[in-house]
């Protein structure tokens, strides 16, 4: 048997693979399907003739290789990867913009392409912003290959870029008003003859139709198969590339109901036939392009606000080099450059000033419009801006691996986690083609049965008045609006489908140390017993404490040297530290721990509460079980605390509750400064995790606020959870939103944009559920006529747009005048 060469590279077809595809009129052999795919992409994109004119079957001859593909090879450099591209283990991960999307249904088809493609872990696209998340193992398959398989099915895939992307949304929306003004003027003059028929058509006495009407007519027809070739090109386009994927979208229904209506015109035409449809065509046409236009303003709309933190970041940066000032893009800067920012430079990557001082605007990261000072040595996130001076600063962090990049990629991730009912209107939207068509069939069935004559307007209606793109539509825009909003205040969504609990939430608790304070407790006062030497327990603290990230294990290692001393350190949540040294077991943590269950000497009892009355921190250094050092400690309430507490309770918050490991006393004494109620300490995780578990049996709706490690599980468990910029990576993992300034009073206005986000989502969908129940039935019963459901259809999807868009001026209150 003769060993078949590859049509597309000349190697030999391995045994047993059988990839075929026709190719200037015949069926191809393939040897991967990495070549099927590159061939299919040729093709498709329009290039076939490049096979024509290579010098020899199986060479690919880069002159005549298109575009398409030779780009798509640059895309495995690292140089051109490090502006998109982050690893994650033994992994990388892309983000990606994607072209040609229709509707909700090209989503899921990309989705489902690219989680069988070998060697992609995971997979997350977001419909309003046409964005693609992809990860994959790089030892299995290359980035040029998973771009291949998205062109293979007739997409094409960008890296993302916020000016990229929104050069790309610009280029569409003028194609698309170019569409919708010619479908105008040309329905128009649709309209005008439709007008002049509906007054004076019909039939003569003769039976025939007066000369002008004919005329008329063939004109009309004329005038609506130039629509439909420019004007509807892309409905056509979209509906070929849905039935060669074998799969049913948007445009299927929309190009059988204008191809339906055009034929039983042009078949009324040529006859003499009373009824035609020309002026339902150019209305659907106009309308349909009317809403496209709508809908693709609020993709721009949720696409802004997804880019907004990255669009701060320049292009360039000025980077001092042999004493001369040298501007660069930033994506050539390297780990050591020295920068020069100017007063209202945008700083472009993380880094640490050169300079002895300078005042920085944190407002696109934190949300908090203040001047924050910075000292040398100091780190500077990018995305904050010089104010008054200029400074020198070293780059530390590269662009891809920013702070600012990384709240994107955090905030783009946390929209790939939707609500249950955004997943509902999805897993339903997909099937809603079909069911569209077999009420089509059904339709057209029953009326043949009962009056043949109106059987095809009926038809047509049914196809026309459906609206899928609604309920596409009905979560996606307001979300990306939503993260926007939220992301402009200073509060970062970790996972957007946490936005219901956020706005239904009833008990709000509150953690001590760090969420209620500062988290910068001070050292004020150290009472010494047992005779032991403060310099060694201090060393002896601080040697314990560096197993520990909580606020206070950093205020007592704070300008001490550790005692150097190899020691195993034991870490027990909740409670403080412990380690065997010089025969001894020693203690650091609370009280209750560190004694052991024992008690202080009388006298510094008395000491000890008058401090624990006082609202301080008491920490304790035992030998086994026995007092040795008490360490006083003050932390102040964070900023807007007490106003937080008020506007909770006034937003219909039921319960608000603090749950501390610190003493019970200090704990009331914070209670009663910011106005708390119902307060529990000395709580260990697990005491605040039965707590939790407990109120929710009840029936609430817990909302948690906490920072440290000690809080992980509580966040974990609560149904919607907040954490601090500053606090630790198991915190901030298992919370649903991280509050990047010191304000909690932005968690107020959180509070109340979730809350409107959750009505817009909910009036969307009642809408387009609404609008479908009620419209089709009408429509197969014959009440609606063509025209009429043309308009219907593409008010459905305006009013959705439309009522998404108002996200974007909902009024939210400083949180300094309330909410």
């Amino acid at each position: 048997m003769e060993i078949q060469k590859c049509y597309h590279c000349g190697l030999d077809v391995p045994k047993g693979m059988d990839l075929r595809y026709v190719v200037l009129g015949e069926e191809r052999a393939f040897c991967c399907a990495g070549c099927h795919a590159a061939c299919k992409t040729i093709v498709d994109a329009g290039f076939e003739d490049f096979y024509k004119f290579r010098e020899q079957e199986g060479e690919i001859n880069a002159q005549v290789l298109p575009d398409v593909l030779k780009n798509l090879t640059l895309y495995d450099r690292p140089e051109i990867q490090q502006g998109f591209v982050r690893g994650d283990g033994e992994c990388l991960e892309a983000a990606l913009i994607l072209e040609n999307i229709r509707c909700a249904a090209c989503m899921w088809l990309n989705e489902q392409h690219l989680r069988a493609h070998p060697g992609v872990v995971e997979v997350h696209l977001d419909y309003a912003s046409h964005q693609a998340r992809v990860k994959w193992d790089p030892a299995v398959t290359k980035l040029s290959d998973i771009l291949q398989t998205i062109a293979a099915i007739g997409y094409v895939a960008h890296p993302y870029d916020p000016a990229h992307r929104e050069r790309l949304l610009e280029d569409e929306r003028r194609r698309s008003i170019e569409r919708l003004l010619f479908s105008g003027l040309l329905g128009m003059q649709v309209m005008m003859f439709a007008t002049a028929t509906y007054w004076m058509g019909g039939f003569n006495e003769a039976g025939q139709l007066e000369l002008w009407e004919k005329i008329g007519r063939w004109t009309a027809l004329l005038i609506t198969s130039i629509m439909l070739v420019y004007s509807g090109a892309d409905f056509f386009v979209g509906a070929w590339r849905d039935l060669k994927n074998r799969r049913l979208g948007m445009d299927v229904p929309v190009v059988l109901g204008l191809t339906t209506a055009w034929g039983g015109s042009l078949w009324a035409t040529i006859v003499g036939d009373e009824d035609v449809y020309f002026d339902s065509i150019g209305m659907f046409i106009f309308f349909v392009l009317l809403s496209r236009v709508v809908e693709l303003k609020g993709r721009m709309a949720a696409a802004d606000a997804l880019d907004h933190l990255l669009k701060v970041i320049p292009r360039t940066a000025c980077r001092v080099q042999d004493g001369e000032d040298v501007v660069v893009p930033v994506l050539d800067l390297q780990a050591g450059d020295v920068l020069r920012l100017l007063p209202g430079d945008s700083v472009p990557v993380d880094g640490k000033l050169l300079s002895p001082f300078g005042n920085f605007d944190e407002s696109h990261l934190t949300g908090e419009s203040i001047a924050v000072p910075h000292h040398e040595g100091d780190w500077i996130a990018a995305g904050s801006c010089t104010i008054d001076q200029s400074v020198l600063m070293r780059v530390e962090r590269v662009s891809a691996d920013s702070t600012m990049n990384e709240l994107q990629r955090l905030m783009d991730r946390g929209l790939s986690e939707k609500p249950k009912l955004a997943i509902l209107a999805e897993r339903i939207s997909a099937p809603f083609v079909v069911v569209t068509l077999i009420l089509a069939v059904l339709t057209a069935l029953v009326w043949w049965l009962i009056d043949p004559h109106r059987a095809l307007p009926n038809t047509i209606s049914v196809l026309i008045i459906t609206c899928p793109c609604a309920l596409a539509l009905a979560t996606p825009v307001a979300l990306a609006i939503a993260a926007g909003r939220f992301a402009s205040m200073g509060i970062l969504p970790m996972r957007m489908a946490a936005v219901e609990a956020l706005a239904t939430a009833d008990t709000l608790v509150l953690d001590k140390t760090g969420t209620l304070t500062r988290g910068r407790p001070r050292l004020m006062a150290l009472r010494m017993l047992g005779g032991m030497d403060e310099g060694v327990a201090r060393a002896l603290v601080a040697r314990l404490e560096m197993h520990s990230e909580h606020p206070i294990a950093h205020a007592l290692r704070e300008g001490v040297k550790p005692l150097e001393a190899d020691l195993e350190v034991r870490n027990l949540p909740g409670q403080g530290l412990e380690a065997d040294h010089g025969g001894a077991l020693w203690r650091v943590g609370t009280p209750e721990f560190a004694l052991q269950g024992g008690s202080l000497p009388e006298q510094d009892g008395r000491w000890f509460q008058a401090q624990v009355e006082d609202g301080a921190i008491v920490v304790a250094l035992s030998r086994d079980g026995e007092a040795r050092a008490l360490f006083v400690m003050h932390d102040d309430p964070r900023e807007g605390a007490h106003e937080f507490v008020q506007q909770a309770r006034e937003m219909g918050m039921r319960r608000v509750v603090v749950l501390s490991g610190d003493q019970p006393a200090a704990v009331a004494h914070l209670a009663r400064q910011l106005g708390i109620e119902e307060h529990h300490g000395g709580m260990r995780p697990e005491d605040k995790l039965a707590w939790i578990q407990q109120a929710q049996a009840e029936g609430a709706v817990v909302m948690m606020a906490g920072d440290g490690i000690n809080d992980a599980p509580t966040l974990a468990a609560a149904q919607v959870s907040v954490s601090f910029g500053a606090a630790t990576t198991l915190a901030q993992l298992h919370s649903d939103f991280v509050l990047l300034g010191t304000d909690l009073r932005v968690i107020s206005r959180a509070i109340r944009m979730a809350r409107h986000t959750r009505s817009n989502i909910h009036v969307n969908l009642y809408w387009a559920a609404g609008y479908n129940l009620i419209a089709v039935p009408f429509a197969a019963l014959g009440f609606i006529t063509p025209w009429i459901a043309a308009i219907g259809m593409s008010l459905s999807s305006l009013l959705v747009v439309g009522n998404a868009l108002r996200l974007r001026h909902v009024a939210l209150p400083n949180g300094k005048q309330g909410v």
